[in-house]
């Protein structure tokens, strides 16, 4: 979507999902990245993280600011940026992603209930069942499967092994037309 305002271009936002951890979703997204640098598109990665993380260390500036009550704590040097920042309630999934920026491209590793265009992680062993066949889940937000086996399902199988037919595929549906 073009925001005619600014006359820029919204990021493409595509999420990786899977019914279970250690399908290859992470591996995958390394592998995107990496082609997706290498054809000069600008990238971010928001993992969903279900468990409580902390990325400040105990005992670090950081840390007690936070420990002493700060809202927000931002550590920054000339090759990062990091925010810390207390919520009072998680925040909708469409407020993080404005601030990746402008960015090409933005992938979701998680959030398996958002309306962004989903590639399921399958691999024989690991996943029984599909979020993609799931009546729980929103089945039309489902663009493939990139599976290490062949399927026989109603949406375009990707070869999990191949990820650079998995980026030509996001490549050509939804980057050549911006």
């Amino acid at each position: 979507m073009e925001n005619l305002s600014l006359g820029k271009k919204e990021p493409v936002v595509i999420s990786i999902v899977a019914t279970k951890s250690g399908s290859g979703k992470t591996t995958l997204i390394e592998k995107l990245i990496k082609i997706f640098k290498a054809k000069n598109f600008s990238v971010g990665v928001l993992k969903h993280d279900a468990h409580k993380f902390d990325i400040d260390k105990e005992g670090k500036d950081s840390y007690r600011f936070s420990q002493a009550g700060a809202d927000n704590v931002i550590i920054s040097s000339s090759e990062k940026l990091a925010m810390v920042q207390i919520l009072r309630e998680e925040k909708k999934l469409e407020d993080i992603i404005k601030l990746f920026g402008d960015l090409d491209l933005i992938i979701i590793e998680g959030f398996k209930n958002n309306n962004y265009p989903k590639i399921e992680v399958h691999r024989r062993g690991v996943n029984e069942d599909f979020l993609c066949n799931n009546l729980n889940f929103n089945i039309e937000s489902f663009i493939a499967v990139a599976s290490d086996e062949a399927l026989n399902i109603d949406i375009p199988v990707l070869d999990l092994n191949d990820a650079n037919s998995i980026a030509d595929f996001i490549e050509n549906r939804f980057l050549i037309r911006r």
